[in-house]
């Protein structure tokens, strides 16, 4: 039987793991990741002699690659379903709702169990008394160093970041209203890392962070862990594709437009964006984001989120036109530059590390 060379067939697949740097992607492998449903199955075509033709659909040799890629980051089956499904690979929309909601879940579960905790240990009641356990456990929180801590892009004083962190967890993990008032709502804008952005510009754009910043507070209705747990299992499946490419954008374009920005002003936290650039090196994160863009559509939020998933359209076009600047010769490099001033030779130098080193391609790589 004469195959057809487009077709992929099981060496295809191989093949292309192995040149994408999986040199130990064996057919076993192959088979364990089609068992968990996350590579599809292939469908019999034929016989070559006695031997059965198998072939697999389009693109299953980027959905395996980039699958390896993020197996990098995480082995959980649920949450490495949702990633690629937000990336666009064809994966059913049933079981990526149950594994979205599974890990939600499992969250809040994992919350719960820790307030449950500490409430023991402080002899509290977990409920009368959950504002105190709430404020212990922030405290806790607040004060952790190392790989897990809450990130400290801006320096706060110790009990105004416990506080912060106190009413954020009411805010996301337990889904209520905390009592602050606007100087505690912009200590939480300094502990996210993101007040710079009611100061500085990107370009000629107007600071993108405006209003009050109480206005945190009403994300508790849409953008908790309960809220999105709610909204995972009622939204409807066109819901859920309709927010699969905003949320695809936030996911995978955002980072990239983030650290094209530290790359272009040297400055990692620039306008406060500093903690969207590792959102694609997380694949948890893209649960999160599903969610969060369901949860948006259902409120007064959404029109900002759609405005910044259009701007963000471009840049896979733009980081493709500054790809170009790798082709040129340093001669001609150096010729284009010789009119400017060192500020803007050093901006290209940092954009070329930057292209070279990976960080603007989105979702995890080597260089991340």
């Amino acid at each position: 039987m004469a195959v057809d060379p487009r077709v992929l067939q099981r060496d295809d697949l191989l093949r292309a793991a192995v040149s994408a740097g999986f040199g130990t992607m064996t057919e076993r492998r192959l088979e364990d990741l089609r068992r968990d449903g996350l590579m599809p199955r292939p469908v019999r075509v034929g016989n070559d002699g006695r031997r059965p033709v198998w072939t697999y659909p389009a693109g299953s040799d980027q959905q395996l690659v980039r699958l390896l890629r993020w197996r990098e980051h995480t082995t959980d089956v649920d949450v490495l379903r949702v990633v690629l499904w937000t990336e666009g690979f064809p994966l059913a929309l049933d079981a990526v709702r149950a594994s979205a909601t599974a890990v939600l879940d499992a969250w809040m579960h994992e919350w719960e169990r820790g307030f449950q905790a500490e409430a023991f240990r402080l002899g509290l009641d977990p409920v009368a008394e959950r504002d105190t356990v709430v404020s212990a456990v922030a405290k806790t929180v607040a004060a952790k160093r190392g790989k897990n801590a809450v990130p400290r892009p801006i320096r706060v004083p110790a009990g105004e970041r416990a506080t912060a962190v106190a009413h954020l967890l009411q805010i996301f993990a337990l889904g209520t209203h905390p009592d602050m008032t606007e100087a505690d709502a912009e200590t939480i804008e300094k502990v996210l890392g993101v007040s710079p952005g009611r100061r500085q510009r990107v370009e000629d754009t107007d600071p993108w962070l405006t209003g009050p910043a109480r206005a945190i507070g009403g994300a508790a209705d849409f953008v908790s862990l309960p809220r999105l747990a709610d909204v995972l299992t009622t939204a409807t499946d066109s819901d859920w594709e309709e927010a699969r490419p905003p949320a695809a954008a936030l996911f995978l374009q955002l980072p990239v437009f983030t650290r094209a920005v530290a790359a272009m002003t040297g400055k990692e936290n620039f306008a406060g964006m500093g903690g969207h650039a590792a959102l694609d090196s997380e694949p948890l994160m893209a649960v999160f984001l599903v969610a969060f863009v369901l949860g948006a559509r259902r409120s007064d939020w959404f029109g900002n989120v759609e405005d910044l998933t259009a701007s963000l359209a471009r840049w896979p076009a733009l980081v493709g036109e500054m790809k170009q600047v790798l082709d040129l010769p340093q001669h001609v490099l150096d010729h284009h530059l010789a009119g400017h001033g060192p500020e803007m030779r050093d901006r290209t130098q940092r954009i070329i590390q930057a292209l070279l080193d990976g960080e603007l391609d989105p979702g995890p790589g080597p260089a991340r």
